[in-house]
């Protein structure tokens, strides 16, 4: 069995490791200095983010695990061309599109937020839980 890191050792092994990204930390710390300032004048209301349809309350046993999971899937969603048919799950595409087709997941009772089930999902099934509404479309 693998050794388990915590977060912080973690991130030091990938980054210790890595060979094609870098952490500028001057960066963190600005950008960390931004939000903490913006929270204590009031420009960033922490509240907002489970006041969204599409995200879990704070209360949600599952929430710490769903917002772990959506941040480690999301990244740009680029549309090949003004033309082409978008990505969307219940209606909805890019960011909030990967929310809805989590929460789907979740509703159709599929485990996707425990790490012990991502950590040895298929192709197949990932394809499957980010189907979108639409055939002629993919994640």
């Amino acid at each position: 069995m693998a050794p388990k890191l915590l977060p912080a050792a973690s991130a030091e092994l990938i980054v210790r490791n890595a060979r094609h990204i870098t952490v500028h930390e001057e960066a963190i710390e600005k950008l960390s200095d931004h939000v903490i300032r913006g929270i204590k004048e009031k420009e960033i209301n922490i509240e907002n983010f489970s006041q969204h349809e599409h995200h879990p309350s704070a209360k949600d046993p599952h929430a710490a695990n769903w917002i772990f999971l959506i941040d480690t899937l999301n990244f740009c969603f680029w549309t090949p061309g003004v033309d082409a048919t978008k990505w969307k799950v219940n209606g909805q595409t890019g960011y909030f599109a990967l929310c809805a087709a989590v929460n789907r997941a979740m509703q159709e009772g599929i485990d996707i937020t425990n790490p012990a089930y991502y950590s040895k999902i298929t192709v197949e099934q990932l394809e499957s839980i980010l189907r979108s509404d639409t055939e002629d479309t993919k994640a």
